[in-house]
């Protein structure tokens, strides 16, 4: 696959491809700062004026506010939204909530982390990281959790950590 800017964006019930229909449609729905980011091979959708990041790669990019659900990002300053997944190297996250991901040098500053894993990152004390310890701990002591396989043990806590993104826009009225 060759690197291009946009495979898709998804927007009202519709799937465009060209470039020029994209940029339109970001600058409609004020996300004209992602017109800045250097992409590539990027999926992405709108929804409740809101940019989710499905898939592709970030480089040094002002990231405004939205949804990362897997990327590869490099050099980017990350100033709210929510983090699901994705390789994050030389990220800043200034204000956000982050599920899951893998990050490599960088810094949070205020954060509520629920789970990832963070190598060479300076984290804050701003950073509210208590909540996937103690999820942890409040499902191994549970004595019916506990079998040969572990295999109950590793569902509920999937199942606890694991949280849709229609219910977090439905939880916290995100931008509408």
């Amino acid at each position: 696959m060759s690197n291009i800017r946009y495979i898709e964006l998804k927007y009202n019930g519709k799937v465009y491809n060209q470039k020029f229909e994209i940029d339109e449609i970001l600058l409609e729905n004020g996300l004209n700062w992602f017109l800045d980011a250097e992409i590539e091979n990027a999926r992405i959708e709108i929804q409740n004026k809101t940019l989710i990041f499905n898939a592709g790669i970030i480089y040094n990019c002002i990231w405004e506010y939205g949804v990362i659900r897997d990327c590869d990002a490099r050099n980017i300053t990350f100033l709210n939204g929510v983090i699901y997944n994705g390789i994050f190297k030389r990220i800043i996250v200034k204000k956000g909530i982050i599920f899951n991901g893998t990050f490599f040098k960088g810094e949070i500053l205020f954060a509520d982390i629920r789970g990832g894993e963070f190598k060479d990152v300076n984290i804050s004390t701003n950073v509210n990281q208590t909540k996937i310890n103690q999820q942890v701990q409040d499902i191994q002591v549970q004595p019916e959790d506990t079998n040969q396989t572990g295999q109950k043990i590793q569902d509920d806590l999937q199942e606890t950590l694991v949280k849709k993104y229609s219910d977090f826009l439905n939880e916290n009225n995100v931008r509408k």
